[in-house]
């Protein structure tokens, strides 16, 4: 009897950890896999913003005011950001950390046929 409790207690402790793991994994392949995606973004924005710099330099005939310009437009991006927006970005970002922790657990719950 008190090798099964053990037993039982080992596997326990080892379904714990395959529980853990694919916790970790998930959130993992998220961060990089949204690192990527930043990344990509990034550089797209960055392209567009010289693009529309240059093109407001030929409206303004000045570099300097079209590069001013598109700043300023980042600039005013940023204070909407920081006032209206940046709460409830924050907690969407979390729960979906907290979601894909939860994953692998709500699917191995879902598979196990409880018995009474």
């Amino acid at each position: 009897m008190i090798d099964l409790v053990k037993k039982y207690v080992e596997n326990r402790i080892q379904l714990v950890k395959f529980n853990f793991i694919g916790a970790i994994s998930n959130v993992a392949a998220g961060l990089v896999s949204s690192f990527l995606l930043l990344i990509m973004g990034v550089a797209i924005m960055l392209m567009f913003s010289i693009a529309l710099a240059f093109w407001l330099a030929t409206f303004f005939e000045s570099e300097i005011i079209g590069f001013a310009l598109v700043g300023l437009i980042y600039l005013i991006l940023l204070v909407v950001y920081a006032l209206f927006a940046k709460d409830a970005i924050e907690l969407k970002i979390k729960d979906k950390i907290v979601e894909s922790a939860l994953k692998d657990d709500d699917d191995f719950n879902e598979s196990i046929d409880y018995e009474e």
